[in-house]
């Protein structure tokens, strides 16, 4: 019996002891009311549990079954309110201003992130250095000041190199030293002469240092903001036809980096959506075709890929939507409609004070134009103030749309506001989505 009773004694200490946890100080405390714990993984952000904050103060425990890895604390969803750390089966305590996290987080307890919050503070003082030293070189012609300049780089640069292996050695052993090693960058032996040969060297080397087998990287988001930066930050061009040119370089770049097929789904899911944001449908088409269509079909998404492809079906450079409706009797389609160069489809509403003032306009400013016709696609409950206000735009293909914004083709159009306008082409193809009359009578003006 008595071995027994210091077994379950033993076990008990053993699972008290093994229950983990991080606990959190918002100074000053202010109005934030709860915070989520999420695991960061691969692209994704897993929910973990969430907690309310009380007088400023949390505390979450985490599931037996928590796995070590990076991991988000978050407060707002918006302005970035979320503390990131790691979590390597150790108890963790932070303070930190939610006005501004990532600048006063400081981590009371957790080696793991004390050298790591440490090494991140010191490694942004050293870039914001030794790029200083090297953004000054561009402008000074100088020869003896171009030599003192370079001296200045060439020890800051010494000491850049022994703070990095400092750090390496501090946290061998530790989940840390992954991130840290990963996080190096390289800097030219010398000052490069040009900006050009300086973003050339940049984007060179901007993965020398990352090891894409690395598990605990891929079970971060590390690699994948790694990536996004390269990808979107490292490669612009004002030239439309050049920047999918850069783009198209880039992503191919980054996947030839990646074996293993589960990840790359991830970093693939990822660039998808950053190029919906951005609409641009050729790389949505091109990552889909030449890579996405080419995973396992036990990978493959068909939802996201639905949800992708209607996040940019009304996107410049796509075929509008069809628009339906009844004319003396007569049903006509957008599709069909061959009377100008140009057409404006514009939602609004008789409810809605901004349309008012900016439909009037936009019938004034269109009404002699022969290259020109507008679809007025009028929002409402009933037909009364439609009848009303559209009487005089006679020049004008005026559609009463019932049932507001449960409109069927309100919503294919994706109407959350009015006035919302839509400039097409000749062969009803989406050229611009201004977002006011102003903006609608400046494209105009730009083509005469």
């Amino acid at each position: 019996m008595l071995k027994k009773i210091l077994f379950v004694i033993v076990l008990i200490s053993y699972t008290v002891q093994s229950q983990t946890y991080v606990k959190g100080i918002l100074d000053p405390a202010q109005n934030f009311s709860w915070i989520v714990l999420y695991q960061l993984k691969g692209a994704k952000q897993l929910y973990v549990k969430n907690v309310t904050i009380k007088d400023g103060e949390f505390s979450i425990d985490f599931p037996e079954n928590a796995t070590k890895g990076m991991y988000r604390l978050m407060y707002s969803q918006q302005n970035g309110g979320f503390v990131d750390f790691i979590y390597n089966n150790e108890n963790i305590e932070v303070k930190f201003n939610p006005e501004s996290p990532s600048d006063t987080v400081e981590f009371l307890t957790s080696e793991e992130n004390i050298q790591y919050a440490k090494y991140l503070f010191e490694m942004a003082n050293w870039r914001q250095e030794l790029d200083g030293h090297q953004i000054s070189f561009f402008n000074i012609e100088d020869e003896n000041e171009r030599t003192e300049l370079q001296n200045k780089y060439l020890n800051s640069l010494k000491y850049f190199k022994d703070f990095q292996t400092k750090f390496e050695e501090n946290t061998e052993g530790k989940l840390a030293n992954n991130f840290i090693k990963s996080s190096k960058i390289y800097y030219a032996p010398s000052l490069i002469k040009t900006p050009q040969e300086y973003l050339n060297s940049v984007k060179k080397h901007f993965f020398d240092f990352i090891n894409f087998e690395d598990e605990e990287l891929m079970n971060s988001t590390f690699i994948s903001e790694k990536v996004t930066d390269y990808v979107f930050y490292l490669n612009g061009s004002e030239d439309a036809e050049v920047q999918i040119v850069l783009y198209k370089n880039a992503v191919n770049e980054v996947l030839i980096k990646m074996q293993n097929v589960n990840f790359q789904n991830e970093i693939l899911t990822t660039l998808l959506y950053n190029f919906a944001q951005l609409e641009n449908t050729i790389l949505i088409d091109f990552i889909i075709e030449e890579y996405y269509n080419k995973l396992p079909e036990d990978l493959k998404n068909k939802q996201m890929i639905q949800d992708i492809q209607e996040k940019v079906k009304l996107a410049v450079g796509k075929l509008t939507p069809e628009i339906t409706w009844q004319e003396n009797g007569i049903t006509k389609n957008l599709s069909e409609l061959d009377i100008a160069e140009n057409y404006i489809v514009v939602f609004w509403s008789t409810g809605c004070s901004h349309c008012l003032v900016e439909i009037p306009q936009l019938y004034e400013f269109t009404k002699d134009k022969s290259d020109i016709h507008v679809l007025s696609f009028s929002l409402e409950n009933d037909d009364i103030e439609f009848n009303k206000h559209t009487l005089n735009f006679t020049k004008w293909t005026t559609i009463l749309g019932l049932n507001k914004w449960e409109n069927p083709i309100a919503k294919s159009y994706q109407i959350t506001s009015t006035p919302t306008y839509f400039v097409l082409d000749k062969n009803k193809k989406i050229i611009a989505k201004p977002n006011y009359f102003e903006d609608v009578k400046a494209f105009f003006k730009a083509d005469e």
